[in-house]
């Protein structure tokens, strides 16, 4: 598209969308408007009128990318609302085939410097409100209280949920798991099979 038939509105997606391409590519120290435009293919100075320097580009990236994975992590549950396990398999694959859509993403929230990092202190999790993790560790914390898992319990026992979801994703976005039918249907498998249950003495 050339700088003379972008919208507006389509500019400023076009500049997130080739930002989070050239951040991914050359990392923050080497990113610039500049080349962003160019890779629009429009003037060194439209970016301007959208962002004011290349962190508050950054900015706009960071926030699409974390609140298009929390929304889709949000709309998983809200379309299960009946049993615990269920939500947990759903979200897990909500999770892995966001990945597998967005390998972008996927670099760029995880696979580089992360400013999301799950917090832990004192046998809580902390300052992760209003983020996907939250989203994530709700849905199963209930599961594990439904199975008897106490506070402190349930701390190590999501992390592990949580490694075992992104470890699928990993696996299939890099093709270190191949499957011929449909790979949601496969993530369901090893969810579904691989959930944690308290061992009852």
């Amino acid at each position: 598209m050339s700088k003379d038939t972008y919208h507006h509105k389509d500019l400023k997606e076009a500049l997130i969308q080739n930002g989070l391409f050239l951040l991914n590519e050359v990392g923050i120290k080497d990113f610039s408007l500049r080349k962003v435009a160019a890779m629009c293919g429009v003037s060194h100075a439209a970016p301007y009128k959208h962002f004011k320097d290349k962190d508050e580009l950054i900015e706009a990236i960071n926030n699409q990318v974390w609140n298009s994975f929390t929304l889709k992590l949000e709309e998983s549950v809200s379309s299960n609302v009946t049993g615990s396990k269920i939500q947990v398999v759903e979200i897990g694959k909500a999770y892995v085939q966001f990945m597998v859509e967005n390998p972008e993403y996927l670099k760029f929230m995880f696979l580089s410097n992360n400013d999301k990092a799950i917090k832990i202190e004192n046998n809580e999790f902390i300052g992760h409100e209003e983020t996907s993790f939250e989203v994530f560790k709700n849905v199963a914390q209930k599961y594990l209280e439904e199975n008897g898992f106490d506070k402190e319990q349930q701390i190590g026992a999501i992390l592990a949920m949580w490694s075992m979801v992104h470890g699928i994703a990993l696996l299939i976005c890099n093709n270190s798991i191949k499957y011929e039918g449909d790979y949601l249907e496969l993530v369901e498998k090893m969810l579904g099979t691989s959930l944690i249950k308290k061992n009852k003495s």
